[in-house]
């Protein structure tokens, strides 16, 4: 198996060059930009095969929950060449826009993703799985560089780059229920691979689908199926009284404000976990008005019909999936409260409930003996988002996007903070390089 060995030394090796990959790279890049004389030396890794944001997930008629300007660089620095208007400027589609009222699509959002991303000087290596991040020990027996190895995904050779400083912004892993687990495959599979599972089942109209969960991605799931085939029968299962909208009270969003970030993180522990709960209502288990409306108005108009092929299964739970001769999927279902039971044979099952945050990404158990760890085996983060080490290691490990239970939902996946992080995370870099960023 080829292997590569490092070179040259980084100053920051980012793992993952998603949103929040691409967010700090911007930070980076617009700080050389401005400032001159030697770029940092930073080293930019991405299993995929490219910065494509939630391909998998890109329907029709979908769009972003968040406002455009909060992108990548315009609450940072308005003058940032990543910013979502300059976008628009340079795709000669700025005054269309605007007569667009501000919705963007995931289509057009998806494009401005991969966009930002061409415009990192780099380097990117793509097709990059990181595998694991080892200690390397300096001449006085302490850490002070890391090697980040990496997989290359398509001829599994390994690779390794060395940095004085590593960023994970790997996002959140899918999380798919234990029920679910045993049965994942070409028929039963999570949302995230909604467009290529669909694709794989052919051409052959599905005879009945069933879409597990009540959050923005189930909602859009469900209107995508019933709109794709007149003769499928969609089955919708969720364990709540229906769809419920998320929580829009323009104060209560205000947890998306970088110094909501501030109070969340100076609280301890079991306030945090309150405090995190309370705001879990903006953002997961719920759909916008838009997607309540039109899966309202379905329904509605499936039974004013007769058709009768949307079925809501409300209040209901999936307690066991049986694989059919036939290769169908039947699930076996209880009502939430009476306890009654019931079952759904269907032709294909979609696992819409969500993402996880790892307790401690496993890249890192290398290096776990040089990382201050709390009572709940996470690791001990700054507001900066790095992990805090022991005195024997000098470098600087930033958990990007990977501590919502310790910096509160803001500074989770959502782009709301996304260039407000990305800021925090490269000044305390530069400082610690030595090369503090001006105020």
């Amino acid at each position: 198996m080829p292997y590569e060995t490092p070179r040259d030394v980084q100053d920051l090796v980012v793992a993952g060059f998603g949103p929040s990959g691409i967010a700090l790279a911007a930070a980076v890049e617009d700080h050389d930009d401005a400032a001159g004389g030697d770029p940092l030396a930073a080293h930019y890794l991405e299993k995929a095969p490219d910065s494509a944001w939630q391909p998998n997930l890109v329907l029709p008629g979908t769009d972003i929950q968040h406002h455009f300007l909060r992108d990548f660089a315009t609450p940072r620095d308005p003058r940032s060449r990543f910013t979502f208007p300059n976008y628009l400027q340079q795709s000669g589609r700025f005054y269309p826009f605007t007569l667009m009222g501000g919705y963007v699509s995931r289509l057009e959002w998806s494009d401005y993703v991969q966009w930002a991303a061409r415009q990192v000087r780099g380097p990117v290596s793509y097709d990059r799985e990181v595998t694991c991040v080892e200690p390397v020990f300096g001449p006085d027996g302490r850490v002070d560089t890391v090697d980040v190895v990496s997989r290359d995904t398509r001829d599994g050779s390994v690779h390794r780059v060395r940095t004085r400083n590593l960023a994970l912004a790997t996002g959140h892993e899918a999380y798919v229920p234990d029920t679910f687990r045993p049965h994942l495959g070409e028929r039963v599979f999570h949302a995230s691979q909604l467009l290529p599972r669909l694709a794989a089942l052919g051409e052959r109209p599905l005879g009945s689908v069933a879409v597990i969960g009540a959050g923005q991605t189930a909602g859009e799931i469900v209107l995508h199926l019933a709109g794709r085939d007149p003769a499928t029968q969609v089955h919708s299962v969720v364990r709540h009284a229906g769809f419920r909208m998320y929580e829009l009270g323009h104060f209560s969003n205000e947890v998306y404000f970088p110094d909501e970030t501030d109070y969340f993180y100076a609280l301890e522990g079991e306030q945090r976990e309150r405090a995190l709960d309370q705001a879990r209502a903006t953002n997961y288990a719920a759909v916008d008005p838009d997607v309540s409306t039109a899966l309202y108005q379905a329904v509605y108009q499936d039974g004013f019909t007769g058709t009768r092929r949307l079925h809501m299964h409300r209040r209901t739970e999936i307690t066991g999936l049986d694989e059919l001769p036939d290769g169908r999927i039947r699930l076996a279902t209880e009502e939430v409260f009476t306890g009654s039971v019931g079952s759904i044979e269907a032709d294909a099952v979609i696992v819409c409930t969500g993402y996880r945050e790892s307790a401690f990404p496993k890249v890192l158990t290398p290096l776990a003996p040089w990382l201050r760890l709390d009572d709940r085996g996470r690791p001990q983060v700054t507001r900066a988002y790095r992990a805090e080490t022991t005195d024997d290691c000098q470098v600087g490990v930033y958990l990007d996007g990977l501590t919502e239970w310790r910096h509160g939902i803001g500074s989770a996946t959502s782009f709301s903070q996304m260039a407000a992080k990305a800021d925090t995370i490269h000044r305390d870099l530069r400082t610690r390089l030595r090369r503090p960023v001006a105020a």
